[in-house]
């Protein structure tokens, strides 16, 4: 293998060229001879590829590399692992949440070893992070508390939990961990979570002023992932109306009537 070629590629597509990275590594795997080398080339181009969204095309490498390596192979779980990811992408949790604990039980012995702990890390927080999409709170929590005092993407698993944590109604802790990942000055998304959350919380408990803020806040964010434009307008619009802020719940009502009117007309 070829690794100074591997990482120069490895960089190229990390630093946003990924077709031109893709076509440079699809060359170095036809040319490795290495089983093990070839299937982490394929791995990577897989990368690439869930990168631009081409999911179909990333499982066939995926499953090149699996079928290349074989099931007792140490890296098989790597190639395992990635195809739990592009279920995750494409937001097939059920489908993510099986493969995950097939290599946990399948693999947990080869997990354990320092060459593989940081996989370990990665099943286990998605692990968690599938169980919170579906809904399964409690398990999600325990799950991702275990991850808590771990290095792999905090900011991650702490925004799991604390949605785990407020979908259970313990909003004391939920408030201490999305505060937790305020102070992490985690990626835009994370935060516009957070601030939604912790608006909700101050809602649920009539802290309108300070409910308004964080509300604010979240909306200020142009990647707001998930959190519904209509929900998080029609929280504004009432935490206005409570604090008796006319206007301002005027403004955000006709805001939230574009908003319908988009999505309606689309």
């Amino acid at each position: 293998m070829n690794w100074e070629r591997y990482n120069e590629l490895l960089a190229l597509r990390n630093s946003g060229n990924v077709d031109e990275a893709i076509a440079e590594l699809a060359r170095l795997s036809d040319t490795e001879t290495d089983r093990l080398g070839k299937a982490l080339v394929l791995m990577e181009i897989a990368n690439g590829l869930r990168l631009l969204r081409r999911f179909s095309d990333a499982r066939r490498k995926i499953n090149e590399a699996l079928i290349l390596l074989g099931p007792e192979h140490e890296y098989y779980p790597r190639a395992a692992f990635l195809a739990a990811a592009v279920d995750m992408d494409e937001e097939n949790w059920k489908g993510a949440l099986k493969k995950l604990d097939e290599i946990l039980t399948r693999y947990g012995s080869v997990l354990q070893t320092d060459d593989h702990k940081d996989l370990l890390e990665k099943v286990q927080q998605s692990r968690g992070m599938a169980l919170t999409e579906l809904k399964r709170y409690s398990e999600a929590r325990a799950a991702l508390e275990n991850m808590r005092s771990k290095e792999y993407e905090p900011a991650v698993t702490l925004c799991y939990l604390a949605i785990s944590e407020f979908e259970l109604e313990d909003f004391d802790t939920a408030r201490r961990d999305f505060e937790g990942l305020l102070r992490l000055d985690p990626a835009p998304l994370f935060q516009a979570y957070a601030h939604y959350y912790l608006g909700k919380i101050f809602y649920r408990r009539g802290q309108l002023a300070w409910a308004k803020a964080e509300f604010e806040k979240c909306l200020a964010y142009p990647d707001r992932g998930k959190i519904p434009d209509p929900n998080l307008l029609a929280l504004l619009i009432d935490t206005c109306k409570g604090l008796n802020l006319i206007q301002d719940a005027a403004r955000y009502s006709e805001m939230l009537k574009k908003v319908q009117g988009r999505i309606s007309s689309g």
